[in-house]
């Protein structure tokens, strides 16, 4: 992406995927809305939704319309293995877990795309000259840093309060959403009905 070399084919695919997994992973921001006890926890978990719908998908959007896709023809495709085992994870969790174990499950997520991106551009400056400028510039603006930044204070907030045995299952919980995240990155593009 960087050099400019990525193949258009597996980079469609990796947005079409990706677009799928969005679908779910908005669905558990939902869930934590809906198990929210306060308002401050709605807030925290809308926020997300409207990122995601106002800036997210609408790159999205472009870079399927530019492989001749419609956001319609992607909520009729299949979810590949490393997607389909990804949103079960956070669907699963956003259903049978509550608030602390929710942001667990989604964090991963969002600090992983700040923290990639922002390395791409460190190292591929020039990538912000060449096709894939709008979903790098989604991901390392201030805006998206503020976002991850207030996410990490809300999570500590939440968290540290919590007994030694949770924060361990807490900790457990957000490597396995790594480890979901990692394999979802790894196998985007390569993955082959």
């Amino acid at each position: 992406m960087g050099e400019n070399t990525l193949d258009s084919g597996e980079f469609l695919d990796y947005i079409v995927q990706d677009s799928i997994y969005l679908r779910d992973y908005l669905k558990a921001f939902a869930m934590g809305m809906v198990k929210s006890r306060t308002l401050k926890e709605m807030q925290v978990f809308y926020s997300v939704l409207g990122y995601v719908n106002d800036s997210e998908n609408a790159t999205r959007l472009k870079y399927l319309a530019d492989g001749g896709l419609t956001d319609a023809m992607v909520d009729a495709m299949e979810k590949r293995q490393s997607c389909a085992a990804y949103t079960r994870f956070l669907l699963d969790t956003a259903q049978n877990e509550d608030i602390p174990e929710i942001l667990m499950a989604v964090m991963p997520c969002m600090l992983g795309y700040y923290y990639v991106f922002r390395e791409l551009l460190k190292r591929c400056p020039q990538v912000m000259e060449g096709y894939y400028a709008p979903l790098v510039a989604d991901y390392t603006s201030d805006y998206y840093k503020g976002c991850c930044d207030a996410w990490t204070a809300y999570c500590n907030e939440v968290c540290e309060p919590l007994s030694g045995a949770r924060q361990e299952r807490l900790i457990a919980l957000f490597r396995a959403a790594s480890e979901h995240e990692l394999y979802f990155w790894e196998m985007a593009g390569n993955e082959h009905d």
